[in-house]
């Protein structure tokens, strides 16, 4: 079976969780556009669309935000309530990712990264874990709960 979401694409973050612990992220606005855990967060939703939801959304403007509504309302009422909180948090990605994608070229601030950090990434995990149980998807479950509890226990070895 082909999982709709590769249970790799986590290793992204195992590695940048080693970069963390190795105090390697700062708080800069030097990692915006190439930091892996937002290159996670777009691939992981791609794949998600792509192969999850058969419609596929690769980038992350306002009309990628309305497509994923109208697919949200579709589907709201058919399927798992974890498919449309995952739909739910990929429409606020696409309100921060101006940004997030900011803090690649010097403009983004450090409440920026913090949010997207301890606040985004965390809570797009934990959804992902969920969907992953409620639709059977071992393997994808268990990456992301390992992806989770290593960046929480990384996360404050940040620099304030």
């Amino acid at each position: 079976m082909t999982l709709p979401v590769a249970p790799q694409l986590f290793d992204v973050l195992t590695a940048y969780v080693d970069d963390i612990r190795a105090g390697k992220i700062k708080p800069t606005p030097s990692i915006g556009d190439t930091s892996p855990a937002l290159t996670f967060c777009e691939n992981f939703y791609a794949q998600f669309f792509q192969n999850r939801l058969e419609k596929p959304i690769t980038t992350f403007t306002s009309q990628a935000k309305e497509d994923a509504i109208r697919i949200r309302l579709t589907i709201k009422d058919k399927g798992p309530a974890e498919v449309v909180l995952l739909i739910t948090w990929f429409e606020k990605l696409c309100d921060d990712y101006a940004d997030i994608l900011a803090l690649g070229y010097g403009t983004g601030t450090r409440m920026t990264f913090y949010n997207f950090h301890n606040k985004y990434l965390l809570t797009l995990l934990e959804r992902a874990a969920a969907w992953a149980k409620v639709e059977n998807f071992p393997d994808i479950e268990t990456e992301a709960r390992k992806a989770l509890d290593d960046l929480r226990q990384a996360l404050p070895s940040i620099p304030k």
